[in-house]
């Protein structure tokens, strides 16, 4: 294999365990890997959730360097890329999914006086699930991009109380602060509004949230209401709109996570339609379930009292936080 190239071309979105073994695995066929990353516009109708390419550029170029693998990293602008017309190439690499691709290749390859390449078919990994572990399985906020799950079922049916000591840093922004006094909610709501692409799912949290995106005409995917503001019945609950098909009730006492808000939190995420989750008790810790459970880029917005309104894109760095919160809760005896 001496002098050889390797080719393999993919959207390489979230990097995860199973690019870098696909990496990896092809990198050992040859002395160097050309990897060619699909460009912006070639992934334009498949979402605004994918990274761009310069991320995606930046992600495998690290890797490149923490592995000590011999690449280059180049844009690719149509299906086969050099693929089909490099000469001094003799392996590319692909997975079940793509081989077909590399037949086709090859074929056209030959069709025009060149030798096949040696296709390397690098086995999948599997998530936590033991399901393939894919860029839209880490979109979809059910696993990490090492395979484990955010919230594993059996963490769903515990009961929890928040430990004093994470009292403080739960009070703190988890997201961008828009102002506004609370007397006028509609100031920062306004403001957050503007930040906030139409194509993106919302999850608002409290009543005054709740109520302030309904005066704007504003959809949220799920409203999570207990009929309180300051810890105080709320005189405009009344006037919130919820449809009582769509409306999921869970029991939450105070400074606690129960398996009947998690099993709530499941049934509403698993919902396509706009959904209430009422709260018989406080909701104030029900954003940690929806941010381990809900999709990359859904916008979670609520309230910090006497100051304005959070907005936060629940995206990885998000999951992490929240997990870190559920790993310091107190797992309460059922018995």
């Amino acid at each position: 294999m001496e002098g050889s190239i390797g080719l393999l071309g993919g959207t390489f979105d979230r990097l995860h365990d199973g690019h870098r073994a696909l990496i990896l695995g092809t990198s050992l066929e040859c002395d160097h890997l050309q990897i060619h990353v699909t460009s912006d516009s070639m992934i334009a109708n498949k979402g605004p959730l994918i990274q761009d390419i310069d991320t995606r550029l930046k992600q495998i170029q690290d890797m490149l360097i923490e592995e000590s693998i011999n690449a280059s990293l180049h844009v690719l602008q149509d299906k086969y890329g050099p693929a089909v017309s490099l000469e001094k190439c003799s392996v590319i690499g692909c997975t079940e999914e793509t081989l077909s691709s590399c037949e086709e290749i090859n074929e056209i390859r030959e069709s025009d006086g060149l030798s096949p390449l040696r296709i390397v078919k690098i086995d999948h990994t599997l998530d936590e699930g033991g399901q393939i572990l894919s860029s839209s399985r880490i979109r979809s906020g059910i696993v990490d991009q090492n395979g484990k799950f955010w919230l594993r079922n059996s963490e769903t049916t515990l009961d929890y109380s928040m430990p004093k000591i994470l009292d403080e840093e739960l009070k703190q922004p988890m997201g961008k602060l828009f102002p506004g006094p609370s007397e006028d909610p509609s100031i920062a709501m306004n403001l957050a509004l503007k930040s906030i692409s139409d194509e993106l799912k919302i999850i608002a949290v409290g009543d005054v949230t709740v109520y302030s995106l309904q005066i704007e005409k504003r959809e949220a995917w799920i409203s999570v209401i207990d009929g309180m503001t300051h810890r105080k019945k709320w005189d405009k609950f009344e006037h919130i709109d919820m449809d009582e098909k769509l409306l999921i009730n869970a029991k939450n006492p105070p400074g606690m996570l129960t398996s009947n808000i998690f099993e709530a939190c499941s049934k509403a995420i698993s919902q396509s339609e706009n959904v209430t989750i009422f709260v018989d008790g406080e909701e104030d810790l029900v954003p940690i379930p929806l941010i381990l459970m809900a999709p990359l880029g859904t916008i979670l917005l609520y309230g910090q009292p006497n100051e304005g309104l959070i907005v936060r894109e629940i995206d990885i760095s998000a999951k992490r936080r929240a997990r870190r919160f559920l790993d310091s809760f107190i797992v309460r005896d059922s018995s």
